[in-house]
This record gives structure tokens, C-alpha cells and sequence, in this order.
């Protein structure tokens, strides 16, 4: 059944502050930086979606988002895509059923094979993606901050639905080392 777009888009809306704020208020206190939406295009790996008929298409599509950004001794992890360019922190898609702290845990898990604990809130944003139709749709993303707690680092042999790896590279990288083209660097310096 295709509902409503503008009503898809408002309930995801509600949906996604929901859920930022839950993040936060569990693993921050309440405090923690709230960004701006940051507008994006789907996935470059990503089939060509178009707008989601109804809300139930964009949940399994895309719920939301969990980041971990795991630091041990003065160093943070990082991971390098095979479909981006630059470094980031570890991280990627809710699977149903769970809290965004948990995605940001697994998703450490499995493009590391670090096991980590969150330890609180670097900043809670939205991604506004831009599927081509009356609106962008509203998808909570949440980047914690986390301690390893065991394993050993190795990046998976895992490829994306176009053939690239999804992870090519999993380092530990202190301040003096950290790329320029980190995301969230600025951000993360301070934690360092």
C-alpha cells in the first residue's frame, strides 16, 4: 500500500528525533552536540531507490545509523571504505531490533573485529537523504565514543552489492598520525 509521501517523510522525522534523543539521554546524559541535518544521496553501492512508497519500505531500507569512535591509548580506530575516499570511524546500518548504540557496537565488531563498549555521545545529527521525490527522508544517526574491550584487528572480506570491498584497511592512528581526511577529525582530536 503506498501511503502519503509528505506523511512518510513527517512520521520518519518524528521517528528519527525519537531515537537521537533516546541515544543521548542513555548514553550522554541528555548532553551531547545535535547537528545540523547533512544531506545526502543514497549509497553510491546502492540500487537506484526511489522514494519509499511507505514507512515500513524506508525501515528496511535504511532505520538508522550507528558510528563508534573507539580510542585506546591514545589512539582512535579507523577504517577506510572500498567505496569512499578517507578514513572514518567504524559504523553503518540498524538491523532491526536494536538500539543504535547496539548497531554502533556490532558494526565495530564486524569491520574490525575489535570489540568495544560505548562510553558516551561524540554529537547525534540526521542524514536527510534525497531520494528524488517532494522531500528528504530523515535518518538518526548517532556517533559514540568507546572503549576497546577485546579482539584483534582485521578488516573483513566483505564486498558491497557493485563489487568492492567494504572495508580495505582497519588502523590504530594517534593524534600526530591521524589523516587529514578522517572524518569527524576535528572532532575526534580533542579525545586524543
Amino acid at each position: 500500500m503506498t501511503e502519503d509521501p509528505e506523511a512518510v517523510a513527517e512520521w520518519l522525522r518524528e521517528r528519527t528525533g525519537r531515537l537521537r534523543e533516546e541515544a543521548v539521554a542513555e548514553h550522554a546524559d541528555g548532553d551531547a552536540p545535535m547537528l545540523d541535518p547533512q544531506p545526502v544521496d543514497p549509497p553510491p553501492h546502492a540500487t537506484e531507490d526511489p522514494f519509499p512508497s511507505s514507512v515500513d519500505e524506508q525501515l528496511d531500507r535504511l532505520p538508522g545509523v550507528g558510528g563508534l569512535v573507539v580510542v585506546e591509548d591514545g589512539r582512535v580506530l579507523g577504517v577506510r571504505q572500498g567505496y569512499r575516499d578517507g578514513w572514518t570511524n567504524p559504523g553503518g546500518a540498524q538491523d532491526p531490533g536494536e538500539s543504535l548504540a547496539e548497531t554502533a557496537v556490532r558494526e565495530t565488531r564486524e569491520e574490525t573485529n575489535i570489540e568495544a563498549e560505548v562510553t558516551g555521545v561524540l554529537y547525534a545529527r540526521d542524514f536527510a537523504v534525497d531520494y528524488g521525490g517532494p522531500e528528504r527522508v530523515h535518518v538518526p544517526l548517532v556517533v559514540f565514543t568507546g572503549r576497546r574491550v577485546g579482539g584483534r584487528r582485521a578488516a573483513p572480506l566483505v564486498r558491497v552489492s557493485s563489487g568492492e570491498p567494504e572495508i580495505e584497511d582497519v588502523r590504530w592512528f594517534d593524534a600526530a598520525g591521524l589523516p587529514e581526511n578522517f572524518r569527524d577529525r576535528e572532532r575526534i582530536l580533542p579525545l586524543l
